[in-house]
């Protein structure tokens, strides 16, 4: 039911994913202070949307099914020019010497036990997708839209999309708008030699490499999403110790048109409910290693990724700042990513 622990959580009873230290990690935090954070866009509109995007960024590659890694950098026709879809816009976090208690203090409503809060530091800037990734974006990217009942949703998240599908779509985005792409599979930059998206656990994927100083696009690190949610709060949602109905998208049936309830304090739109987003990390608990709450990126190994932030078809709990949930990086039985997953981009600044 709609009101269930979602798969893999603490609440559940999931058990934690194998391999390697923390997410993030660090000792227990005391409370200090936030960054402040959010700044303009760095292109396309800062409104919720208008029409058609802006043209840009060159012509598009060749052709080819976006539900493939063997196909090109683009889903679009090489003979026409790549159109940035208005829901491609980014904003500024202010991260660069700023450090947040993540996680949850033991009282929070709703709370799982393996939220232990802990103190991260960052030692850069970074750039967060406004809204999660849309249908119209994905197609353009990737040339297809695994979204159930895609018709007329240009707008909405996009879901049912596999981490692995996550990592293509980075990449081939970064090609198309002359960015340094940042995931490295088989030692090539380019999903177009990496074969098909696996339909399950594939060992060369799962030991994809991060350049994590190149300027494209890449999923943001668990610590990264949950300090880019928060943008400053320490309740257990960024707006308040509670979300309503008209603050995020929960128990509403399906997914919903981005940017239409308020923005939290960057203004970044959505990051309580609609999709479930991807975040890098394996999962597992957070570790207790001195240092490793300093730019953390998670265990080096695992068995499942993290994903943040809740889905339309769950109750408010799991929408909560500092909720962990984790999946399979590959389809499930069917063949397809689960319903309700999607994902939005960052880049280092």
């Amino acid at each position: 039911g709609r009101s269930a622990a979602p798969r893999g959580s603490a609440a559940a009873g999931g058990s934690p994913a194998a391999g390697g230290s923390s997410a993030s990690g660090g000792s227990s935090a005391s409370g200090g202070s936030s960054a402040s954070g959010g700044g303009s866009s760095t292109f396309g509109s800062s409104s919720a949307f208008g029409s058609s995007g802006a043209s840009g960024g060159g012509s598009s590659a060749s052709g080819g099914s976006g539900a493939s890694g063997g196909s090109s950098a683009s889903g679009g026709s090489s003979s026409s020019p790549w159109v940035n879809p208005e829901s491609n816009v980014t904003e500024a976090i202010e991260a660069n010497g700023k450090f947040f208690t993540m996680g949850s203090p033991q009282d929070e409503a709703g709370r799982s036990d393996n939220e232990t809060q802990h103190t991260v530091t960052f030692s850069y800037n970074f750039l967060m997708g406004k809204y999660p990734v849309t249908q119209e974006l994905y197609q353009v990217v990737m040339g297809s839209n695994p979204s159930p009942s895609p018709g007329g949703k240009e707008k909405h998240p996009v879901e049912r999309v596999t981490w692995y599908d996550a990592i293509v779509f980075c990449n081939r985005l970064s090609m198309l708008e002359g960015l340094a792409p940042v995931y490295t599979i088989n030692n090539s930059t380019d999903p177009s030699d990496w074969g098909p998206v696996p339909t399950s656990r594939d060992t060369a994927w799962d030991a994809v490499t991060a350049d994590w100083v190149a300027d494209g696009y890449r999923l943001p690190t668990e610590a990264e999403w949950e300090y880019a949610c928060r943008a400053g709060t320490t309740t257990a949602y960024h707006t308040g110790d509670s979300v309503t109905g008209a603050t995020g998208w929960y128990s509403c049936g399906s997914t919903q048109v981005v940017g239409q309830k308020a923005a939290n304090n960057w203004d970044l739109y959505d990051m309580h409910g609609n999709v479930w987003e991807w975040v890098w990390d394996w999962y597992n608990v957070y570790s207790t290693v001195p240092g490793a709450g300093n730019n953390p990126r998670g265990p080096n190994t695992g068995t499942q990724r993290v994903r943040r932030g809740g889905s339309w078809s769950l109750a408010a709990q799991y929408m909560r700042s500092a909720f962990r949930n984790y999946a399979d990086p590959f389809p499930n039985s069917n063949g397809l990513g689960s319903t309700g997953i999607g994902f939005r981009v960052v880049r280092t600044d």
